[in-house]
């Protein structure tokens, strides 16, 4: 599988000169495998990808077939969706997938960032074939892609963590969760057991983890409650799910690149002292791996 992030900062989108190395664009990664690509949420970063993805269609002979799930509906994570360029091609097909919880509210909130009250362009306008579909207690299979998911609590609103597995590989994109309060020791709960036990055994193996790791240590008490996890907590829970690559992603806006760069050599200097660490790194708008 092929892993491209396309957006990696939280909350809201932050363009300029001190955040160019990890990138200011909102949430957004695809992953592919033999042809069948599906993007993971729809922030800031779609829209760079929706134009290449026009400049394939306009290449190839097929028309383009999208499958975007969304974790959960908050702004950073669905506001690229009206400047997403294929969604304006009269042959395209787009299947926006995301929790059943939401019932018909899916489909209302995304129309209703195009009201005329907030864009130009209503979603009426967009000429694709657009489908918007609840996941079901089955997995969904896409081409070699399979997908599993979970509800997520301990996010206001909640949110939803995928798994999606091809050819023995396991990604899972886990954002938007407050791993904190799940493994809080000092305040125990079933609720939180629960939750813990839920979030390692979906992680467990994982070939690659992109997680929520929006603040350091030091900041998170002044955030309990937000939804969004600490590196430390993060790092924590991962290692005990035997996680082999861990990429920390929804950076904080006000993080610049040089105070990322500084947490990073702060904690890779931790997880190398463990010699059964995981690789550690940054997820960087524009960087492609291979799982």
């Amino acid at each position: 599988m092929l892993v491209t992030f396309w957006g990696t900062r939280g909350s809201i989108s932050t363009p300029g000169r001190t955040t160019e190395k990890y990138g200011g664009n909102t949430p957004c990664v695809t992953i592919e495998s033999e042809g069948t690509r599906i993007i993971l949420d729809a922030g800031t970063g779609i829209r760079n990808l929706g134009i290449e993805l026009v400049r394939e269609a306009e290449s190839g002979k097929e028309p383009l077939e999208i499958h975007l799930l969304l974790s959960h509906t908050h702004w950073d994570h669905i506001q690229g969706l009206p400047f997403f360029l294929p969604a304006y091609l009269k042959d395209t097909k787009v299947t926006i997938y995301g929790s059943p919880k939401k019932e018909r509210f899916l489909a209302s909130v995304l129309k209703r960032q195009m009201d005329y009250e907030y864009f130009p362009v209503s979603m009426s306008a967009l000429t694709a074939d657009i489908r918007i579909q609840e996941m079901s207690e089955e997995n969904l299979r896409l081409g070699p892609i399979e997908i599993e998911w979970e509800e997520q609590v301990f996010h206001p609103g909640g949110s939803v963590r995928y798994r999606i597995s091809a050819h023995g590989k396991k990604v899972v994109y886990a954002t938007d969760v407050e791993l904190d309060l799940i493994f809080d020791r000092d305040k125990p709960s079933e609720e939180k057991e629960a939750a813990a036990r839920d979030y390692l055994q979906f992680v467990h193996g994982a070939d690659l983890l992109i997680a929520d790791g929006m603040f350091g240590e030091e900041e998170y008490p002044a955030r309990v409650g937000w939804g969004h996890a600490s590196i430390p907590a993060v790092i924590e829970a991962a290692t005990k799910a035997k996680v082999k690559q861990l990429a920390v992603f929804h950076h904080d806006p006000q993080h610049s690149d040089k105070y990322l760069d500084d947490l990073w050599v702060k904690y890779r200097t931790r997880c190398l002292a463990d010699p059964h660490s995981m690789d550690l790194f940054w997820a960087r708008e524009g960087l492609t791996l291979a799982v």
